[in-house]
């Protein structure tokens, strides 16, 4: 950084008020990122001035970290330097609801509880489902391309998203996309800034597209051996029936069993039909069933989408094609050496497998092995969360990827100060 800290913090309190800007140890404290603490801590109220944080930072050298609710913080590689901590969540607004058109733009800062809310006025909502929706930001939530369970279904952030406003390094404020679902105009920059982690530029404002709020929701939840779930799943996922997720998760209780769990949403005579041949299926299978709906149905979706985040073990995503699964959910419970047993979440529809193993080296070895089985299938996996530690010498995002050289450019150009969340991305971008 070019120059001391109170004169950076100086400078960012001319152009966004005293105020905002605090250097308060307790404060600054709170808002680490894998042990690097900041130097300074600023608050915005308005995209124009987010242009003008960066503006000034590019001009100290300062490093940037964007920063909605702290929710998916632990998510890449630990930076290579904190100066500014650029706090978001006062971008809360609800700008514009076209329920006709099943659209609606709101500001990055807002959190997905406080718009799903404003959505479900007018009988509608986004079928994205966070850890922690009470705190995790919308902005955040796209810049970490956090998708939920019901992917399958709805589709995904990248799909979800149809316009975007975001500020680059020089504090340039663009757009891409717009605010209708058929959208044509240009270059699709949004889908480049989703998934960047706050790398290329800060995202100020989103455009959704949304959909019709069910009538009614419930979970059917069968429970037994874990290749009887497996078998389940599959069996439903080659049938006629159409649940908006299903995900196996286990081991349950430090045993053996296991849990196949259906989403199911819409009409109540389809959900009823879809329960009755969910509970068929699962009897065939051996699996004990069982029915869950309102505040159950909602507690339960909460604990699987937010499975493993906010803990103090190693969380690694492993994404391989569907029909792979079954070989590599039973390593997941493997107990060939102590410490060598993760607990997991498998989205079936998308072949997501969310893992947590226990923080220690016999458990990073485990995500090893499981990384090389991942890579044989042509998959991929990261280490989503994990002690700082742990994380001190290795590159959480696995092998570069062979457009490594490309992504390199690409942050040249938009970022060619480096001060946008330097060394958090692929390959420590």
């Amino acid at each position: 950084m070019k120059i001391s800290p109170d004169a950076l913090a100086a400078a960012l309190a001319r152009e966004t008020g005293p105020d905002a800007v605090s250097a308060d140890p307790a404060l600054v404290d709170r808002h680490s990122v894998d042990r690097q603490v900041p130097k300074v801590l600023c608050q915005v109220f308005a995209a124009e001035e987010v242009g003008a944080v960066l503006r000034v930072c590019a001009e100290a050298g300062a490093a940037v970290l964007p920063w909605g609710g702290g929710t998916l913080m632990s998510l890449g590689n630990i930076p290579k330097r904190v100066d500014v901590v650029l706090k978001l969540d006062r971008l809360a607004r609800l700008v514009e609801h076209d329920d006709a058109n099943l659209t609606a733009t709101a500001e990055a800062g807002i959190t997905a509880a406080a718009f799903r809310n404003l959505l479900a006025e007018r009988r509608q909502f986004l079928p994205v489902d966070p850890s922690r929706p009470t705190e995790a930001t919308l902005g955040g939530i796209a810049a970490a391309n956090i998708n939920g369970p019901r992917r399958p279904l709805y589709g995904g952030m990248r799909d979800l998203v149809i316009g975007m406003k975001m500020v680059l390094a020089t504090g340039e404020q663009v757009k891409a996309g717009g605010k209708v679902v058929k959208n044509v105009a240009g270059y699709d920059l949004a889908k480049l800034f989703i998934g960047s982690l706050g790398t290329l530029g800060v995202i100020t404002e989103l455009t959704f597209r949304v959909s019709p709020l069910p009538e009614v929701a419930a979970s059917f939840v069968a429970t037994g051996a874990p290749q009887r779930c497996l078998d389940f799943a599959k069996a439903i996922s080659n049938s006629a029936l159409l649940p908006s997720a299903l995900v196996i998760a286990g081991p349950e209780n430090n045993g053996d069993a296991s849990r196949a769990v259906a989403w199911i949403e819409g009409f109540e005579e389809a959900v009823a039909r879809h329960l009755r041949d969910l509970t068929a299926a699962a009897e065939r299978a051996g699996l004990d069933p069982g029915v869950l709906r309102d505040a159950p149905h909602d507690s339960l979706w909460q604990e699987l989408g937010g499975f493993g985040w906010g803990s103090n073990g190693i969380l690694c995503r492993l994404t391989v094609p569907i029909e792979t699964i079954e070989t590599l959910v039973p390593q997941l419970t493997s107990e060939s050496a102590p410490g060598r047993r993760a607990q997991y979440v498998c989205h079936y529809g998308t072949g997501v497998v969310w893992a947590l193993m226990e923080p220690t080296t016999a458990g990073l070895e485990l995500y090893g092995e499981l990384a090389a089985v991942v890579r044989q299938y042509r998959g991929h996996s990261i280490i989503v969360s994990a002690p700082a530690a742990l994380k001190q010498n290795l590159d959480v995002w696995g092998e570069p990827p062979t457009t490594l050289a490309l992504m390199r450019r690409i942050k040249q150009q938009f970022d060619p100060d480096g001060i946008l969340s330097p060394g958090r991305f692929v390959n420590r971008l």
